[in-house]
Order: structure tokens, then C-alpha cells, then sequence
């Protein structure tokens, strides 16, 4: 079973380096590096890497840059005991487990080291099959292996319904989900008039098919529509 297909596509890296354009000196913290794959592509004053097996050497010589600092821990010990209680950061990534619980706990962390014109990205919200979908990742191996689905390799669990949550619970939030990538959503602080009416048992216990009945809920957009958006919500400068 398959979501709506998606068309053309930008990158992680992509999406943060504009994102991060819009910023004098930008601030980017990343949550969930694991192999850096995306963090040693992106450029700002200050880069901070968290997660708690980091799967490169962060001791290198090449790594021990200005500005740069690596935390090889959960990101609700870097939230509860590291980072300190004024830090601001311009661009936020949210990458770490794929579940909503995590996920929640730290969109809800960072947001109060989110300047106030900054942005946060969520990664993995928009599934592109049942099987990304299944919230438990030994669950996902299993039922891959027993379905004879192995060349299935995504899975980003049920971090989708966050969406939902802010779409119904966060007012104060606009979000977008970019529609030409693998899923992710964009997030910046500017109230919307309306919320749906959901209660919060009914977001918990979304299903893959839910999401593709109500995909509307996404507010699915191109991701330079959204970037357009976002900078006339926050007025940031078009990057020169």
C-alpha cells in the first residue's frame, strides 16, 4: 500500500543550506546525525551534532573546527543537562527516533532555543508505504521479512502523526510538508487562524491509511513555494 506518488526532489542537505541562507553568522543544530550525512554538508557559524551512537569520528583533526561541537549522547540528555538555557540556533533538524513520542518530546524541547524568526525542520512525515509506517522499527524487520518485502528499505515509523498533532494542537505554529522530497515538514512561528478538531486519541492512533485519506493535512507544498512563504510570514531577507 503506497501514499501519493512524489515528483522531482530535494535533498536534506538541500533544504537546510537554503534554509540556513536566510541568516547572518546562522545558528544550526541537528538532532540525529548518526553518519553525518547531512550535517558535514551544511555550512554555518555554529553546527551542533547530537545523537547518542555517532557512527564517524568526531575526534578526526579535520572535525575540530570553530563553532562545530559533538555530543555523543540522547537528545534528552543534550536538552536536560548540556545545552545552555539562553542558546538560540537559527535552523533546527529534527532526525532522531522514529517515533512520535520521541520526536514530540523534541520538537517541544527545542522549540525554546528556536530564535524567534528561525525555522525547524522535521525529517521522515510522510511515509511512502504501510510498511514505513509501522511504529516499532524490530516490528518493520519482521513484518518485511514475512511479507517478502526486503527491498523495502525505508522506515520512518510514526513520526507522521506529529503533523497532526501540530496541525490540531499548535496554532501558534505554520508548518508545510515539502512535497517534492522523501517527506519532510517545515515549521516556523506564525499563528494560523483555525484548527481542525481532533482529539488526541484519535491522532495517536492515526493509520497509514488515515494519512492517505487525509493527506489534505499536510498542506503539501513545493518546497520554494514554502520558502517563500515562510520568509513572508518571518520577513527574512531574500538570501543575496
Amino acid at each position: 500500500m503506497t501514499a501519493t506518488p512524489r515528483k522531482g526532489g530535494v535533498g536534506r542537505s538541500q533544504v537546510v543550506r537554503r534554509l540556513l541562507a536566510h541568516y547572518d553568522d546562522p545558528r544550526y543544530l541537528e538532532i540525529g546525525v548518526c553518519e553525518a550525512k547531512t550535517f558535514d554538508k551544511v555550512e554555518a557559524a555554529v553546527k551542533v551534532a547530537v545523537d547518542p551512537e555517532f557512527r564517524f569520528d568526531q575526534h578526526a583533526p579535520e572535525r575540530q573546527t570553530l563553532g562545530t561541537s559533538y555530543h555523543e549522547i540522547t537528545s534528552d540528555e543534550y536538552f536536560g543537562t548540556v545545552i545552555e538555557p539562553d542558546a538560540q540556533f537559527d535552523v533546527i533538524f529534527l532526525d532522531g527516533l522514529h517515533t512520535v513520542e520521541q520526536t514530540l518530546r523534541d520538537l517541544l524541547n527545542a522549540l525554546p532555543h528556536l530564535q524567534p524568526r528561525g525555522v525547524i525542520v522535521i525529517d521522515d512525515v510522510r511515509p511512502p508505504t504501510d510498511l514505513a509506517a509501522i511504529a516499532d522499527r524490530q516490528e518493520f524487520f519482521r513484518v518485511r521479512r514475512e511479507a517478502g518485502r526486503v527491498e523495502e528499505k525505508a522506515w520512518m515509523g510514526d513520526v507522521f502523526r506529529l503533523v497532526y498533532f501540530i496541525d490540531t494542537f499548535c496554532q501558534q505554529l505554520s508548518f508545510r510538508v515539502i512535497q517534492n522530497n522523501h517527506g519532510q515538514a517545515v515549521l516556523w512561528r506564525h499563528r494560523r487562524p483555525d484548527v481542525p478538531h481532533r482529539t488526541l486519541a484519535e491522532v495517536g492512533s492515526m493509520t497509514f491509511d488515515d494519512l492517505t485519506r487525509q493527506e489534505d493535512a499536510l498542506r503539501l507544498a513545493r518546497f520554494p513555494d514554502i520558502v517563500a512563504e515562510l520568509r513572508a510570514d518571518l520577513g527574512l531577507p531574500t538570501p543575496g
